[in-house]
Order: structure tokens, then C-alpha cells, then sequence
């Protein structure tokens, strides 16, 4: 079976969470919160089922790129992504806990807290990938999307991951 289950992102300053409705999930089920992470985030991370490297049967893994600067996207790793996420989006979004009601920057907060949390509701990310059906149309249908006949974002590897 193939999958091309790919999610791109694009950033455009900080807009990240204007267009989220809260409304669209059921922040109950760990599964909504992981769609409304990769939501929050879809700016500047993408998701992606790829091979395992050990080849074989082996079962597809959730592979994390985030964009850069100039556009490319950079395989990082998932602790990279969770200190980017604590760090400089929380920075950016200046989230201060007394601040908040119960809104979008509430429940990102309250998602991103917890290191441990954090990282089973972007790992859930591979279930989506997965089995939703309408993930994997869309990410068909932006991988044909091409300009002068070249595909519009390039993937490439700036990390050697080695797996033990």
C-alpha cells in the first residue's frame, strides 16, 4: 500500500491561530486535539507518513518538516519541534495563563503545557495521516499543484537521524 499522506504548511507572519474555530473540534478526544494542533500550527509544520528506514514491513513513521525562511522545508525531529513549540511560538503569540478565556490561545496553552502531552497529541498526527481519508486527498491534490511543470515546494533533508 502507498501513502502520501502530506500536509503543507505556509507562513505568513503571525496569523496562526486566526482562523481556528473552536467550534470544529471536539477538544475531548485526543484525536480532535491533534487535529487542532497540526490546525494551530499548519503555517510553519507539516506532517508526513514516510517509510521506516529500517524498510520492510515495517510500519510507516510520522516524519516532521518545518519551513524555513526561504521556503524549504527541514526534516527536525520531534523534541526540536516541542522546544519550538514551548519557545518561540509561545513567545510569539505571547501567551500569558492570566490572560486567558476560554478561546483558541486557551486551549493551545493549555495543549502545549505538558512536554509528555505534547508529544502523544503530535504523534497522534500519524493516525490521522493515516486514515483520514480527506487528509490524504488534499495532500494528492497539492502535490500535483505545480508551477511551470516543477512542483511548487521542494522536501529536503538538512539531518541525518539516526535510529538505534
Amino acid at each position: 500500500m502507498i501513502f502520501t499522506g502530506l500536509i503543507y504548511i505556509f507562513l505568513s507572519g503571525i496569523t496562526m491561530l486566526k482562523d481556528i474555530d473552536l467550534k470544529d473540534y471536539i477538544l475531548h478526544f485526543d484525536l480532535h486535539k491533534s487535529y487542532f494542533l497540526r490546525d494551530c500550527l499548519f503555517e510553519e509544520i507539516s506532517f508526513e507518513l514516510e517509510d521506516s528506514q529500517l524498510g520492510g514491513d515495517f510500519p510507516k513513521e510520522l516524519t516532521i518538516y518545518k519551513k524555513l525562511n526561504n521556503g524549504i522545508l527541514e526534516k527536525i525531529e520531534i523534541d526540536e519541534l516541542i522546544f519550538y513549540i514551548q519557545t518561540d511560538i509561545a513567545d510569539k503569540l505571547g501567551i500569558v495563563d492570566s490572560e486567558l478565556v476560554n478561546s483558541v490561545e486557551s486551549q493551545f496553552y493549555h495543549l502545549i503545557l505538558n512536554i509528555d502531552y505534547l508529544r502523544k497529541v503530535i504523534n497522534n498526527n500519524g493516525i490521522i495521516l493515516k486514515y483520514d481519508k480527506n487528509i490524504n486527498e488534499e495532500s494528492e491534490e497539492e502535490e500535483e499543484d505545480t508551477d511551470d511543470g516543477k512542483p511548487i515546494m521542494k522536501i529536503i533533508s538538512t539531518k541525518q537521524i539516526d535510529k538505534i
